[in-house]
């Protein structure tokens, strides 16, 4: 067994979250590593505690019931690729942990990783018309500066920023499931789109490993620590995606929080975060790409040019204009415009139709 078997072979043994820490405490070399592993050697000489002495023999045993070579093929089988922590290709950012993984699986291309600037981008599966496009908007500048996105392919915040930029191929997912397991289930033509335009899908567990609570919270530090910036869009007190804010905060990270509406409960993270002075309050992409050392000047700018403004009659200029990334109720159009019904639902047809607008699955109006 070589070095890099027994990385992946470790990564199938591991069942504690400790024990990637004492992986990590233990590796000095190739050679002084093979050894501790593939003979027998008295493990209280390796300076560790007796619990992580037994952690050692533990694992030991776990990996001489595997058949390396099967372990290989399945891999083979499922398209799956996997980098080890004693590779020069595993990603620099996460070799710094104290938990690094043994084993990084992956679908699509690893060069997306290294060499490159990342921006996290988080939030809440339930997430509101606002979040959903500045997440879009902001994913899409980002990318046009080379930067790559990094989000964890989850409902609302996160397959918005991938949806961003899914066509350039600038965006990561790192999923808390095994990279052949798509969660939740409807994003499994988001994950094929981004592997086929040349982005990247990882993971630390183990392929055929499906969605368990407690997994997240634990790909949320690798989401944070591969990135050299963390956008919080929405999120709750409680969500994941303050989990993330944490990691960031925890690793020197630049974290930043998108504000929204005080009795929008989507806001309350970003707010918090932003009220308690741990997140910069976002309001351009350029302080991003400021603070991760890009001297560019972009605009978030979510009106279209004017010209193109020239194909619409005078009242569904006026209808578009009153819109923005915050959803409208029609009967608040209709008093702010004054228009009568049928002529508001006619600039609302035909604005959806030209494709200015869209309605939102509760009922409103915001701009594309």
């Amino acid at each position: 067994m070589d070095i890099k078997d027994l990385f992946l072979a470790l990564s199938f043994a591991i069942k504690f979250y400790s024990e990637k820490t004492l992986i990590k405490k233990l590796y000095s070399s190739p050679e002084s590593f093979l050894e501790i592993f593939t003979t027998v050697k008295d493990e209280l000489k390796l300076r560790i505690t007796n619990e992580q002495s037994e952690s050692v023999k533990r694992l030991k045993k776990e990996i001489k019931k595997l058949v390396i070579n099967e372990i290989k093929n399945l891999l083979e089988e499922k398209g799956i690729k996997f980098v080890a922590f004693c590779e020069e290709s595993y990603p620099i950012k996460l070799k710094e942990l104290s938990d690094a993984p043994p084993v990084i699986f992956y679908k699509g291309n690893l060069s997306n990783l290294n060499n490159v600037k990342h921006v996290a981008i988080v939030g809440t599966r339930s997430a509101t018309s606002y979040g959903i496009n500045l997440t879009k908007k902001i994913a899409s500048l980002l990318s046009e500066q080379n930067i790559v996105v990094v989000s964890g392919l989850a409902s609302g915040i996160d397959t918005s920023a991938h949806l961003g930029i899914v066509k350039s191929g600038k965006t990561v997912a790192v999923v808390g499931t095994g990279v052949d397991y798509v969660f939740p289930s409807e994003n499994k033509q988001l994950a094929k789109d981004i592997i086929s335009n040349g982005g990247l899908i990882l993971s630390e567990y183990i392929p055929g490993t499906e969605a368990m609570p407690w997994n997240f919270p634990q790909r949320n530090r690798i989401i944070s620590a591969l990135s050299d910036a963390v956008l919080v869009i929405e999120g709750g007190l409680q969500s994941g995606a303050l989990i993330t804010a944490r990691f960031a905060i925890k690793y020197g990270k630049p974290l930043f929080a998108l504000p929204g509406p005080i009795d929008s409960p989507a806001s309350n993270g970003p707010n918090i975060l932003i009220k308690s002075r741990v997140a910069e309050l976002l309001t351009s992409v350029n302080e991003i790409l400021e603070r991760i050392g890009e001297n560019k000047q972009i605009k978030l700018d979510l009106k279209i040019e004017d010209e193109k403004l020239n194909n619409l009659s005078e009242n569904e200029k006026i209808v578009y204009k009153f819109l923005s990334s915050k959803s409208y109720d029609f009967d608040i159009l209709v008093q702010e415009t004054k228009f009568n019904v049928q002529e508001l639902l006619k600039c609302l047809s035909m604005l959806e139709l030209k494709g200015f607008i869209e309605k939102t699955q509760e009922g409103g109006y915001i701009r594309n």
